[in-house]
């Protein structure tokens, strides 16, 4: 096996001494050597290895309100059966969720069919050594676990215990567990609850041989996209890079070609009009025995005809670092910026910190005492070592990806197995596999970068003048007039050198239409693109900045060390205030703006039925076809138009958190001031986005997803619970979130295997009422889907009644100590301020009158709240919004059809439907359905139904037997307990039969008759929108925010007029 140098494995003998722990007297051994963490990390450390070799790290945060533990075992895809593929993923799921998992491993493989992300990563794999387990199926499906199992007569959970008694050994298991208790307690739980595991040794298979060989490279392989794209993606073969985890040198060559300052490869693609964006990265430390580097380029159409040219651009590059032999002074800085990061490193939350320790856990070269540093610490300089690997980005060492929805030189007709992507393979040609250079002209537009002039200067920490005994909970209102507001929070807990500046600018021109939305995120994504190129230096020294159009406003963000973000936001805002817009960008990002709505037409279901959600509930909200409509209408003028008026009438919010004082915050308020040139406007004549006060009843939204490839459909049940201002509502609702997940994710997802993507989630806008959303994701049809969901929430309530004294009060504590849990870092505590000044409510304290409203809360309150807006039969103001998206895949009900028959035997039929039974018709079923006995057994009625169906065939269906039928029946209980049958048909068929008496209880609900906008009522009062912005205008809008207290500055404006010039 070849690798980078000849190191050995890190020595994990030395310093391990015998222990026993305090209670139980249980031997493991600890590390006494010293731990190399940062000064600013307060946390205890302790690292044990078991007697059966599991290693583990136990660290005591005293401030952590909840537990974390994660157990890495280094085995995955590579250890598949090359006839089970998947079966390591598989195993996973099984680990935790014992009963009927292959469904949820099926359902997440068709969910990512249609992801470009996924499709290149698999072609990557299949286009590689089919010896090696590289190149095989990592993700797993029926058909390579059930189906292949079935044809080589082996039983499948044999088959897994197999692979987990030969493969889940302690000695490739790395373990952290974080929590507030002494390390002597975390000691003796490790010990006493992971000593059992056996311990097998090294059980990783080795392979000997490199997956992209001599066969492999050399290659050029076009493939088709889903989404209208255009990549470049050149990939290299290396040796194992694990021992390179010291010196990094890779992180150096990253650094250098992904740059995008003048004289990189990014910015001589830019100036020609061939790529928006390029990274570069080597596979890191996680494969073993071989490694990979790429190089990816996110083209432009003409980029993409030019891209031999981009190939030579990129290998003249490559030359010129060679030629140009490593630079000490570039990798200093590099080193720098990541002692610097280290020490001053934030703090995690403890399931993230355990999750990523222990991932990190699982290269031999890492010695004991580099476990928290070594992915940021660097062990020195080596000019060799980063030569040597230079040396293997060489022509005669790659492949080349390229990918596009339509490729003109050459026909894709090779087909790959899983995710059907279409591809050609063939040799590169010969000038593009030795001696590949650019022209002279291009290569004098080549060259290092300069010498970092955003590197901190400072790293010094500006404490509060006098000590604090606890942390402010609210930052100080600076200055406040008709066009702008600062807010300034001084640290006074974390102190590091960081800091976090936000603006929002809110302007009448912003949002308030689809065409000045698209302007607002060109805009955006143009001067973002100009920046990246201009800031680099700042982005390379860990500083951060974001323009982005969100919830209706310009949002520029700007983080990291706290001494150069001044200057970096007063280059954002001037850049963006003064820009001119140059024709060859705007044609660029105008192409790129058009293919980004058009591709959000692809998004998976879930994302598509969020952004249906928000359209139907905010207004101004624009729908993809309202945004497609105005496309034609950007220009190059118009654009430079919209920038003039953005400022003419606007108003900005300002924070100013983190290592700073006041006097630098005010400073930072007169920078943009004199950039932006604000006027006064009246906040009324701001078009804000206003939120839809739906009246009483059930509503459903129906709409089919346009991409015809998607399988999977998805649903969305929303519920309108209290106001956003009622604390005792919204807490209430918390703790219903928090117990009802759960049970939610057992029924939905586990134990009737609906889906992969199943939750119940919490929402709310600015205004009008908390929401509680159940949410699923999958092959069923949303009907069904929609029928079960109402299932698991009439047997809710009971669950609910029945839950004891010690469940209610450990949901209340689990939830307060969630409240309770202090903030990891400065970035942490400008979010949570952030988002109370940007809803127009001021209310910091809201976290202490939510724990104050939940120590009063009682179980019957929980009781009476789901009455009063879940509970069908009890709310009076019951308000629910059911969203559907259907797969083009499978029937869709019609108006009509909505109309004239019941949600259940619509859920019935598409059922039959999705099994391909196919020969009744909707009025077939509901005859079926209304003379069907209720009190027959499961198995009489799906016999009845079976002969029903013989009975109604004609010559045009194929004929299909009653036994076809009952196959889909499995052994289910008698009538009254909840099916355990696989069959959705059954399921369907009871759900349908039971309710055939049921009286339309929602016709009441809504005072409005809708039918006289056309819209169509379900037999049971449903409404069904068939025109959500004429729905919109019958209804009333909830009120703009109200303020939770009056906002006085702490310098009046005529004191800080006389201040700005002594601050000058």
């Amino acid at each position: 096996m070849e690798t980078f140098n000849n190191y050995q494995p890190a020595d994990w003998e030395t310093n391990f001494e015998s222990k026993l722990t305090v209670e139980s007297s249980l031997p493991y051994n600890e590390y006494t050597g010293p731990i190399e963490k940062s000064d600013n990390d307060k946390n205890q450390y302790r690292l044990i290895r078991l007697p059966n070799n599991l290693t583990a790290l136990c660290v005591q945060d005293v401030d952590a309100k909840e537990a974390a533990a994660s157990l890495s075992v280094n085995i995955g895809s590579s250890t598949n059966p090359v006839e089970l593929q998947g079966l390591a993923h598989f195993l996973e799921h099984m680990l935790f969720l014992v009963n009927r998992e292959l469904k949820a491993v099926d359902s997440e493989y068709k969910g990512n069919l249609q992801s470009d992300s996924r499709r290149i990563y698999q072609l990557v794999a299949r286009t590689s050594n089919p010896a090696h387990p590289f190149s095989w199926f990592p993700t797993g499906n029926t058909e390579t676990l059930k189906g292949a199992a079935e044809e080589l007569g082996l039983d499948m959970r044999e088959e897994l215990i197999k692979f987990y008694h030969k493969y889940y050994s302690a000695d490739i298991m790395r373990l952290v567990v974080v929590g507030n208790h002494s390390l002597d307690m975390l000691s003796e739980w490790v010990t006493s609850k992971f000593s059992d595991i056996k311990s097998k040794g090294n059980t990783r298979p080795v392979v000997t041989f490199h997956p992209i060989g001599k066969a492999e490279l050399r290659k050029v392989i076009h493939y088709k996209t889903v989404r209208e794209k255009y990549e470049l993606k050149l990939q290299f073969s290396l040796p194992e890079l694990k021992s390179t985890y010291g010196e990094k040198p890779f992180a150096y060559i990253n650094a250098l070609l992904g740059h995008k300052e003048p004289g990189s490869i990014y910015s001589v693609l830019r100036k020609n009009g061939w790529a928006t964006a390029i990274s570069a990265h080597s596979s890191g430390m996680y494969y073993d025995g071989f490694g990979t580097y790429d190089i990816s380029v996110a083209a432009t159409p003409e980029g993409l005809e030019n891209y031999e040219a981009i190939i030579n651009i990129i290998f003249g590059y490559i030359n010129m670092l060679i030629e140009n032999g490593p630079q000490e002074w570039y990798y200093k800085e590099l080193a720098e910026i990541n002692q610097a990061e280290f020490d001053f490193k934030d703090k995690e939350d403890a399931e993230t910190y355990a999750r990523t320790l222990s991932s990190r856990g699982h290269n031999q070269y890492v010695p004991p005492h580099q476990i928290l540093s070594h992915n940021y610490l660097s062990s020195g300089y080596d000019a060799d070592l980063i030569s040597k690997c230079l040396s293997y980005l060489n022509p005669g060492n790659y492949r080349l990806f390229i990918g596009a929805q339509e490729h003109k030189a050459v026909e894709c007709k090779l087909e790959e197995k899983y995710y059907n992507i279409l591809h050609h393979i063939a040799d590169l040609p010969s000038h593009m596999t030795s001696n590949v250079k650019c022209s002279p002209s291009v290569a004098k537009m080549l060259h290092l970068p300069s010498r970092n002039a955003y590197l901190p200067e400072s790293l010094s920490v500006t404490k509060p003048a006098t000590p604090v005994d606890k942390p402010a909970l609210e930052p100080v209102l600076l200055r406040k007039n008709d066009r702008f507001e600062v807010w300034f929070k001084q640290d006074d807990q974390f102190f590091t050198p960081h800091g976090h500046i936000g603006l929002t600018i809110s302007s009448e021109y912003v949002n308030n239409s689809p065409l000045n939305h698209l302007l607002s995120t060109l805009l955006c994504k143009i001067v973002s693109s100009e920046l990246q190129e201009q800031l680099f230096g700042a982005l390379r020294a860990n500083s951060n900045f974001y323009l982005t159009l969100r919830e209706g406003s310009i949002n520029v963000d700007v983080s990291g060390f706290s001494s150069g973000l001044p200057l970096l936001l007063k280059t954002v805002l001037q850049k963006i205030k003064t820009f001119k817009v140059d024709t060859q960008q705007f044609s660029i990002y105008r192409d790129e703006i058009e293919r980004m709505v058009q591709s959000q037409r692809l998004d998976n279901p879930i994302s598509l039925i969020y952004r249906q959600l928000d359209a139907v509930n905010m207004v101004p909200a624009f729908d993809l076809d309202m945004l497609e409509e105005e496309l034609k209408g950007i220009t190059l003028d118009g654009l430079q138009k919209h920038i003039e008026l953005l400022f003419s009438k606007a108003y900005v919010k300002m924070l100013v958190s983190g290592n700073y004082n006041q006097s630098v915050a005010l400073k930072a308020s007169n920078q943009v001031l004199d950039i932006l040139q604000l006027q006064p406007v009246s906040r009324s004549s701001i078009n804000a986005r206003r939120i839809l006060a739906i009246e009483p009843g059930y509503y459903t939204q129906i709409v089919s997803i346009s991409d015809q490839k998607c399988l999977n459909s998805a649903v969305i049940c929303t519920f309108y619970c209290g106001s956003v201002y009622d604390t005792r509502d919204k807490v209430a609702l918390q703790v219903l979130k928090y117990l009802v997940h759960r049970a939610y994710f057992a029924q939905l997802r586990t134990s009737e295997q609906l889906a992969y993507k199943v939750g119940a989630i919490l929402d709310s806008y600015k205004e009008g009422r908390d929401m509680l959303l159940f949410a699923l994701e999958g092959e069923s049809n949303p009907m069904y889907v929609t029928q079960r969901i109402n299932e698991f929430l009439h047997q809710y309530r009971q669950k609910l009644q029945e839950l004891t004294a010690d469940e209610f009060e450990s949901s209340i504590q689990s939830l307060i100590s969630l409240k309770q849990e202090k903030l990891k870092s400065i970035d942490d505590e400008f979010s949570r301020l952030w988002t109370h000044i940007k809803s127009d409510k001021y209310k910091f304290d809201a976290l202490d009158k939510d724990v104050e409203h939940l120590k009063l809360l009682s179980k019957d309150d929980l009781l009476a709240f789901w009455d009063k807006y879940v509970n069908e039969d009890t709310a009076k103001g019951y308000t629910r919004l059911d969203m559907q998206m259907w797969s083009a895949k499978i029937w869709q009900p019609t108006a009509e059809e909505f109309e004239m028959y019941p949600s259940t035997v619509i859920a019935l039929y598409g059922s039959l439907h999705s099994e391909g039974h196919t020969g009744l018709s909707i009025a077939d079923v509901q005859s079926f359905v209304s003379s069907a006995d209720a009190s027959s057994s499961i198995e009489l009625l799906l016999a009845k139904l079976s002969k029903f169906y013989v009975s109604k065939q004609t010559p045009s269906v194929p004929n299909e037997t009653a036994e076809a039928l009952d196959t889909a029946v499995v052994s289910v209980e008698a009538p009254g307990i909840v099916l355990k049958s696989l069959s959705k048909i059954a399921t369907a068929l009871q759900m349908a039969i039971s309710s055939v008496n049921e009286t339309p209880k929602f016709a009441t609900l809504s005072k409005t008759n809708f039918a006289n906008i056309d819209m169509k009522q379900a037999p049971e009062g449903i409404w069904l929108i068939n025109d959500y912005k004429r729905f919109q205008h019958t209804q009333v809008l909830h009120g703009i925010s109200v303020p939770s207290r009056k906002l006085v500055p702490l310098i009046a404006e005529s004191v800080q007029a006389d201040n700005n010039k002594h601050l000058e």
